[in-house]
């Protein structure tokens, strides 16, 4: 169906009164910024699409968008997804014509051709469309899989490779039972389903079977895969991720994909390597960035505030000037930008070689924000996918101002409703650099059938940066064989081909020697290039032929592998003690596809002194899969450090827990003779919260020597103060320690936070000090400003806090012990506050309190809730500042069930509002708003500037570019009013009946860590989750309505808009 643009936007005029809010507020003709040089417009947008996720060019060279109204919350009668062919025949950088190639289908997050296949990623299925009759519209629709992730966080970036491979990513949500095999064993789904995949069965559009998938918050493992063509011998390539949106190669063939994180740091950047595991629910060690050797090292974390990481692309055409060529460009939903990256080698991991910068920039916004905020003059450019035209510029979708469509059934999608929202396609082009003409690409050649192309035609089309000509071009020289393998190994040889093209060039001949045979011939051309025994044609600069040769070898021993030539084993054992990483890294990747066979012990001893981090890894991934495990016990006793540390790290990943436990015998980073990172260093202070000085103490488990630092930075032996056992402090510090013996660390980094109180502070927060008292009212401790959901209450039980009246969020909480429950004695506890305060006394409801305990409180409304199903009732007094003392739990006969608990807020304190905190910004106190945020604000648990803080939520280094000030002040005090993406609470139920809410910031199969809302960190053994939901509640605490007054809010609100970006 064929849409005439006129028409539409005489619909679109008759629709203008949209009745969604954001409508109103989008300029929708606002361009965002681009670096100079460039210039940015629309391609086409509403109402021909909505909410774009996907671009691919068909071999035509025609931009082909997947869009529509499937995301966020769609049901099985929602209207559907489709895709639609954009043409600009008339090349004035605008399409004139829209044409629907398909539709009826889920979700359209991703595309790539194959010949006259449209390959699609709509969750949950992976389909296969054909257009059989050459009218642009599919009439062939056929699952390959099915059963996969709902539309969250689901299959992206979809890429063939010159090894012939699909390449894709999937996300982490969960799959269905009869999802293919492979990816159920990869999320651990439990099923005896026997599909048998791929699915062969065809359909027409109307009898395509949409399926359905709800839309769930239950996280699993995300990966990448890779199948043959038709879907055939699907398998892991990679895994240990949360949500991978895009991915791409080089030209040489390395991957770069990015990463959402669950949290801090930020959204990575990384370089896909087979077997490797990038962390999430690894077995037993969590690193986002790869840091520990246990892990795959990643590349880099994005320069903007907590990024989306959405289209990534590989700029080789020629229309950019060449500072840009050869270099990524990355779009970041959420940031509303695209930045250049430009990578380097680093051993055998790409790297960035430079600061990154943006060559779009629709403004930053807050990080994770999912909605959109328009203005006049703010530009709606929120990229989701990017690709690369046959005239060298860069084609962005970019989603609507909205997070997605609001559920109406699909009888009820109608023009006015799609006219609610929001799609557009931008292009990017440079302005003193022409593009390149329709007449260089659009030639006679494309109206032929690729058997009647010249092989000088193909070969042309190898190195375009529009996928689908590589991948057609390749496959018909394929086809050729014989003829056409002479032809390419002459012009690799010739040196003239970019790197492009001789990467796609080799791997023909790879393909054609396979189908051929000549694998285990010695005239084989693949062995001559691996082997260095080839010279080149023409001349060039000594540094370009090196480069151009290293990348020959490269592809030449990974075809090697890929053509399982077992005959070349010799060689590969050669090549893994060659000087180039990248060489070494090829032969042992082959030497996996191949096996070791009787080799293992040349092999091990090539590898024994690996240095090189990603090659080292490698090795011991695959040794981990070519070595059976008593032979890698037998090597733990190896003579070899590196042996024996790759050993260890492959007995580990498969789930060895006495050596995870011994993990720093093996890994060079403990003692030899046992010592591992088990609890065995303990700080304590006097007073946390001190007004002139505090004792800290030091209790180490172990024999060593102590080292701690002061400023939060990670102890070593060098740069850090060694100590005795106890110190005296009279200023705030965040004390970080560990042991060590024999300048090895044999402990955990253990951290404890000490806060001098100001004269100021003194004088406007609740503090608590002095806690005394009989039975183990000695060990009570005050959690100031702590109370909140998902708590500890007792400091001797599980039970944590499912219900806390809004009225007590944030209080004050004594954590009692429950085994007092029985105490009799008066004045069982004393404790004494600098300011008059109301005391919330809170009692099991399932007995009265005594009488004696009670006397002169009011029972109030409020009612507590704990995770053991127990419910306590609110007492409250007023009390003046000075010495309080209460009574034990029992009297007599009555009382004793559970022990009480005792909360306190600083008296006059009244719930702020909006309006009086922005009334209050007409004075405020920039050092007092400081010290709010640093003190009773607590907002130093969660966020950090000026290197103070834990890096949990969202950076605010310069949030007054991105956001205004009203924003801030209802964050702080409706922080649930916006939940921003990876800033919402999860809710973990334990089989212990605890409840915990938070973030949860890092996560292996053993184990999850959840940081509560008062910046405490619970860790939680992942076999004792008996539920886990997303909680629909922000991680910001509730509580700063009652805990921080109007001016408060003002005052700290003032500091945080003044904190400069770093």
């Amino acid at each position: 169906m064929t849409f005439p643009l006129k028409f539409l936007i005489a619909i679109l005029a008759l629709l203008k009164t949209s009745t969604l809010q954001t409508q109103a507020e989008v300029d929708k003709n606002a361009l965002p910024n681009v670096e100079e040089g460039f210039q940015i417009n629309f391609f086409i947008k509403e109402p021909h699409i909505i909410n774009p996720s996907s671009l691919c060019f068909d071999n035509k060279g025609r931009l082909y968008v997947g869009a529509g109204p499937q995301y966020r919350h769609p049901q099985e009668d929602s209207p559907t997804d489709y895709i639609k062919i954009l043409i600009d025949a008339d090349n004035d950088g605008v399409a004139e014509t829209v044409k629907t190639f398909a539709e009826g289908l889920n979700c359209v997050q991703a595309m790539a051709w194959k010949g006259n296949e449209l390959w699609v990623a709509n969750a949950p299925e992976l389909t296969v469309l054909r257009d059989t009759d050459g009218d642009d519209v599919a009439d062939e629709y056929q699952i390959i899989y099915t059963g996969l992730n709902n539309l969250r966080h689901s299959v992206h970036g979809l890429n063939w490779g010159p090894d012939g491979w699909l390449y894709f990513t999937m996300g982490n949500t969960w799959v269905k039972p009869n999802a293919p095999k492979p990816i159920r064993d990869l999320q651990g789904i439990k099923s005896d389903d026997k599909t048998q995949y791929p699915l062969t069965k065809v359909y027409t559009k109307e009898t395509y079977p949409k399926s359905f998938h709800p839309l769930n918050k239950d996280e699993k493992e995300g990966g990448i895969f890779r199948c043959r063509p038709g879907g055939h011998n699907l398998e892991l390539f990679a895994r240990g991720m949360r949500n991978p949106w895009d991915m791409c190669m080089d030209s040489g063939f390395n991957w770069l994909a990015t990463d959402n994180d669950p949290g801090r740091p930020g959204e990575r950047i990384f370089m896909p390597i087979r077997h490797g595991h990038y962390s999430m629910r690894h077995p037993w060690k969590f690193d986002w960035m790869g840091k520990h050797i246990a892990i795959a090292p990643s590349s880099d974390l994005f320069p903007s505030v907590s990024g989306s990481g959405t289209g990534v692309a590989f700029y080789i055409s020629d229309h950019f000037p060449k500072e840009y060529r050869n270099k990524y460009l990355i779009a970041d939903w959420t940031n509303n930008c695209i930045f250049l990256y430009d990578p380097k080698w680093v051993g055998a991991l790409q790297v960035p070689a430079e600061k990154k910068s943006k060559l779009v920039d629709g403004g930053t916004t807050l990080g994770g924000d999912l909605g959109y905020k328009g203005a006049k003059g703010r530009s709606l450019f929120r990229p989701t996918d990017i690709e690369i035209g046959p005239d060298g510029a860069l084609y962005i979708a970019g989603w609507g101002s909205v997070y997605g469509t609001e559920y109406v059934p699909n009888e009820k999608w109608t023009a006015e409703e799609n006219a609610k929202y929001q799609g557009r396609v931008f292009r990017l082009t440079h302005k003193k650099s022409p593009l390149i003409a329709r007449k260089k690409w659009d030639t006679k050649k494309r109206k032929k059938n690729l058997e009647n192309w010249s092989f000088d035609e193909l070969l042309g089309d190898l190195g375009s940066n529009v996928h689908v000509w590589r991948v057609q071009a390749q496959d018909e020289l394929i086809r050729r064989g014989h003829t056409a393998s002479g032809k390419l190994l002459t012009a690799i040889k010739s040196g003239m081909l970019t790197e492009t093209q001789s990467t796609w060039a080799i791997w023909a001949i790879g393909h054609i020697e396979k189908r051929q045979n000549k694998n285990h011939n010695s005239k084989s051309s693949i062995l001559k290039l691996a082997n260095n025994q080839w010279q080149l044609t023409t001349k060039s600069t000594n540094t370009a032929n090196k480069l151009y040769k290293l990348n020959i070898r490269i592809q030449a021993t990974r075809i090697i592998g890929e053509n399982e030539v077992v005959s070349a084993t010799p060689l590969l054992l050669k090549l893994l003690e060659d000087q180039e990483p990248r060489i070494r890294l090829a032969a042992m990747g082959s030497l996996d596809r191949i096996g070791w066979g009787n080799n293992s012990k040349t092999i091990l001893d090539a590898v024994a002194y690996e240095t090189e981090r990603v090659t080292y890894y490698t090795n011991w991934q695959v040794m981990r899969r070519q070595m059976l495990k008593e032979k890698r016990y037998e090597l733990l006793k190896d003579e070899r450090f590196g042996i024996r540390r790759m050993a260890a790290l492959s007995l580990m990943e498969d789930g060895d827990q006495d050596l995870q436990k011994r993990a720093d015998e093996f890994l060079g980073n403990a003692l030899a003779d046992g010592g591992n990172l088990s609890k065995i260093l303990t700080l304590s202070a006097t007073e946390e919260n001190f007004r002139n000085t505090t004792q800290i103490q030091f209790t180490s488990a172990n024999p060593g020597d102590i080292y701690y630092t002061l400023d939060g930075s990670e102890p070593t032996t060098k740069n850090s103060l060694k100590a005795n056992k106890k110190l005296t402090l009279v200023t705030s510090a965040t004390i970080k320690a560990a042991v060590f013996k024999d300048g090895q660390r044999i402990s955990e980094i253990e951290t404890l936070k000490l806060h001098k109180i100001s004269d100021s502070e003194w004088k406007d927060r609740l503090f608590v000090r002095d806690i005394r008292g009989k039975g183990s009212a000695n060990l009570y401790r005050a959690q100031l400003d702590g109370l909140q959901r998902g708590t500890l209450v007792y400091a001797d039980r599980n039970y944590t806090f499912t219900e806390v009246p809004e009225a007590l969020a944030g209080a004050t909480h004594i954590r009692t012990h429950n085994d007092d429950k029985s105490n009799e004695e008066t004045n069982f506890l004393s404790f004494k506050t600098n300011l008059p305060a109301t005391l919330y006394f809170a009692y099991d409801d399932r007995v009265n309190p005594p009488e004696k305990l009670i006397s002169g409180m009011k029972k109030t409304r409020m009612k507590i809730g704990m995770s053991n199903g127990e419910s306590f009732s609110v007492y409250s007094y007023p009390i003046q500042a000075g010495n309080i003392t209460l009574n034990g739990n029992k009297f007599a006969d009555s009382g004793g069930e559970s022990m009480y608990q005792i909360f306190l807020t600083k008296s006059g304190t009244q719930k702020t509002n909006i309006t009086a905190a922005s009334n209050a910004m007409a004075k405020t106190d920039l050092k007092r708003g400081e010290e709010i945020f640093f003190g009773r604000g607590t907002c130093l648990a969660c966020h950090q500037v000026k290197g103070k803080g834990v890096p949990i939520g969202p950076d605010l280094n310069g949030i007054s570019k991105r956001r205004e000030t009203d924003y801030v002040i209802r964050s702080i005090l409706i922080p649930d009013e916006y939940i921003v993406e990876g800033f919402q609470q999860t809710s973990l139920e334990l089989t212990d009946n605890r409840k915990l809410f938070g973030m949860i910031q890092e996560e292996t199969a053993q184990a999850l860590k959840i940081y509560l809302l008062t910046g405490e960190q619970i860790s939680v053994d992942t076999k004792d989750i008996k539920s886990r939901n997303d909680a629909k509640k922000s991680s910001m605490p509730s509580s700063f309505s009652h805990t921080l007054s109007a001016q408060d809010v003002a005052d700290v609100t003032a500091w945080i808009m003044k904190q400069e970006a770093e």
